[in-house]
């Protein structure tokens, strides 16, 4: 277990629950800026042209997922061959090999973007990997009701990987047999 700052303890989660949201350095510092404490996250998109961003960002929320072998990938990182050597190296151990096939680090999605300096964003990467996935637990599961999603978000405790969201998935439980 983790502990990060504001956000409390900080755990791998079947569900993940982004609740105590802190609003990032780089926004607090904005609105002391326009002197105006009443700013939302919402009005800095619209004064800094943030819609092109929002619209890159769904593909990241909202991702697009593929199935196949019984399985369900995001389609940014399906391979068939890669997940045919999965199976080859695993078995039919599908949900392990969901798991390594769909896990996300956030630090190579933003290996462009400087995550030290006065923004903080590196500090920022927990709560964004939180909200991820809250975001895929509930699309996921909206898309495929047949399965039980199980959506794990961490964080190395190493520094090795930073941030880290990851999915998997089974066959539902029935109340009725």
């Amino acid at each position: 277990m983790r502990v990060c700052p504001g956000l409390g303890d900080f755990v791998s989660s079947s569900r993940p629950a982004w609740s105590e949201r802190e609003l990032p350095a780089f926004f607090r510092r904005w609105r002391t800026e326009w002197k105006d404490e009443e700013l939302s996250p919402a009005n800095y998109l619209d004064y800094e042209g943030g819609l092109r961003f929002v619209l890159a960002a769904a593909w990241l929320f909202c991702p697009e997922t593929v199935e196949y072998r019984g399985c369900v990938f995001l389609k940014e990182r399906f391979s068939q061959g890669t997940v045919d050597d999965w199976f080859t190296k695993l078995g039919q151990e599908r949900q392990r090999i969901e798991a390594v096939v769909n896990h996300v680090e956030l630090w190579d999605t933003f290996v462009n973007t400087a995550l030290t300096g006065d923004d903080q964003l590196g500090e920022e990467l927990p709560q964004l990997a939180l909200a991820l996935g809250e975001c895929w637990q509930g699309v996921l599961s909206a898309r495929y009701p047949d399965r039980e999603i199980t959506v794990r978000v961490s964080d190395e405790e190493d520094g090795s990987y930073g941030p880290t969201v990851t999915f998997w998935t089974s066959q539902a439980v029935s109340d009725f047999g």
